[in-house]
């Protein structure tokens, strides 16, 4: 019998893509839309039909759906939360065509200028996560796709802040400390998932930004305002909306 060698067998990094393709599409026949929307919220509050009541048709799937809105489909997928589960989602839409994505979450807000309920549109992340650092060098920078956040900006009715914001991905070491040395080096925000999305997506040819929504401001010690929260979370969507049925198709 042939003595076998690890180079005889199948790349694991590339085996391991059909995994995670398997673990999240095996119920999608072909390619996703090349606009994505991916929600970066907690899966366990997570309520999907908030965005099926905003458009007109919805082909569920189980952890995406492909949604028609005014002439336009795209995919929306379930909610990710965190750098890992982010990533991984980035990743694997790629894989499947998706050239162009938003994600939509939250942020806890550092800068003055932030109020509960406010849009922040990131212009890129301090990478303190894990994940961004496993695919490339500590200094590489997770940028936004500026024409994405310009055509964000053009989209939005009303103020839209943009700025720097600070991921990372173990959520019981964001102490006082952590928020003060953000608010000295000006950071806007402290989010989970925004520098994974930025990074993976970039490295994969896809065009990113992140939309989050103050949900406190840690930085003041103002608690969660339920109502605003709310509200902005519904601008949040509508303008990601308008933005992937309009300037963001035209971007192609």
């Amino acid at each position: 019998m042939p003595e076998s060698h690890p180079a005889d067998a199948q790349d694991w990094g590339s085996t391991f893509q059909g995994v995670v393709d398997g673990w999240l599409f095996s119920d999608v026949d072909g390619p996703l839309p090349p606009v994505a929307i991916l929600p970066l919220e907690n899966p366990d509050l997570y309520d999907r039909t908030d965005w099926a009541k905003r458009v007109e048709t919805l082909r569920d799937y189980r952890s995406v759906s492909v949604a028609h809105y005014r002439g336009h489909e795209f995919a929306v997928f379930t909610a990710k939360l965190g750098a890992p589960a982010a990533a991984m989602a980035v990743q694997a839409a790629a894989a499947r065509g998706v050239r162009t994505l938003i994600g939509v979450g939250y942020c806890g807000a550092v800068a003055d200028t932030l109020s509960c309920g406010d849009l922040l549109v990131p212009t890129g992340a301090v990478a303190a996560d894990g994940t961004s650092r496993a695919y490339c060098a500590e200094r590489y920078p997770a940028v936004a796709d500026h024409q994405l956040v310009r055509a964000l900006h053009d989209t939005a009715p009303g103020t839209l802040h943009d700025g720097v914001v600070l991921s990372l991905d173990a959520v019981f070491t964001q102490d006082s400390a952590l928020v003060e040395r953000c608010r000295a080096l000006r950071v806007s925000g402290i989010d989970m998932e925004t520098s994974a999305v930025l990074t993976v997506a970039r490295l994969n040819g896809v065009r990113a930004a992140t939309v989050l929504v103050a949900s406190d401001h840690p930085g003041l010690g103002v608690p969660t305002d339920g109502a605003l929260l709310g509200a902005g979370s519904a601008r949040a969507m509508e303008l990601v909306l308008k933005a992937v049925t309009g300037r963001v198709a035209e971007l192609d």
